[in-house]
C-alpha cells in the first residue's frame, strides 16, 4: 500500500532490481494522483543507481508535463520540458533518466500491454540510454493506494518488483552511492 510521507522500496524476488523513494516522493506521488481524479496521469522518475546497480535510487518525481494527453484509462506523456530537467539534474546532482511512473485510477497497477510496449521500446532506444527502465504504477483508490513497480530489460521478460518494508529497516543495497561520471 502507499502511504503518503512513507519511504517505499519496492524488489524483484531474486533482488535483481529495486527502486527506493523517499517519503516526500511518495507523498508526490500521491497528491498527483489525487489531483488527476479519475483519469491517467504520469511523469518520470529521476535518480541514480547503487554501486552494484541492484537498486535505483528516486530523487525526483515529475508531474505530467504540459503536452500530456490523458483519458479515464488511457495516458500519453508529453516531453515538454522534459529535455531541459534532466539536463539541470545532471550537472547539479549526476541523477538521471530512470524510468516511467503513472497512475491507474479504481484499478490495479499492473501494466496494459500498451504499458508494456512502450517500455519495451525505451529499453531499446538509443535517446533514452536506459537499458533497464523501470515502470511504477500507482492503483487503486483514494482510500487504498496500491503500487507495484516493473522493470523492462532489454529484450526480456519484466521483472515484477514487489514492497519489500523490511528493506526499508536496514538490508542489503540499502545505502546510495555517488553516482560514477557514466551515472551508474
Amino acid at each position: 500500500m502507499l502511504i503518503p510521507g512513507k519511504e517505499l522500496c519496492l524488489r524483484s524476488v531474486d533482488n535483481r532490481f529495486g527502486i527506493r523513494l523517499e517519503g516526500a516522493h511518495v507523498a508526490s506521488l500521491v497528491a498527483e494522483c489525487q489531483k488527476a481524479g479519475n483519469q491517467e496521469t504520469g511523469g518520470i522518475l529521476i535518480g541514480h543507481y547503487s554501486r552494484d546497480h541492484a537498486m535505483a535510487f528516486v530523487t525526483d518525481v515529475t508531474s505530467a508535463p504540459i503536452d500530456s494527453k490523458r483519458g479515464n484509462t488511457w495516458f500519453d506523456r508529453g516531453v515538454r520540458g522534459l529535455k531541459r530537467k534532466l539536463q539541470i539534474s545532471w550537472r547539479k546532482a549526476n541523477t538521471f533518466y530512470l524510468g516511467e511512473w503513472h497512475f491507474h485510477p479504481g484499478a490495479s497497477p499492473s501494466p496494459s500491454s500498451v504499458d508494456s510496449a512502450q517500455m519495451a521500446e525505451i529499453a531499446t532506444s538509443p535517446h533514452y540510454a536506459c537499458p533497464e527502465p523501470i515502470l511504477l504504477i500507482v492503483g487503486g483508490t483514494e482510500a487504498h493506494r496500491n503500487v507495484a513497480g516493473y522493470v523492462y530489460e532489454k529484450g526480456m521478460q519484466p521483472y515484477t518488483l514487489f514492497q519489500d518494508d523490511k528493506f526499508l529497516e536496514g538490508g542489503k543495497h540499502g545505502e546510495p552511492s555517488d553516482p560514477s561520471p557514466d551515472g551508474r
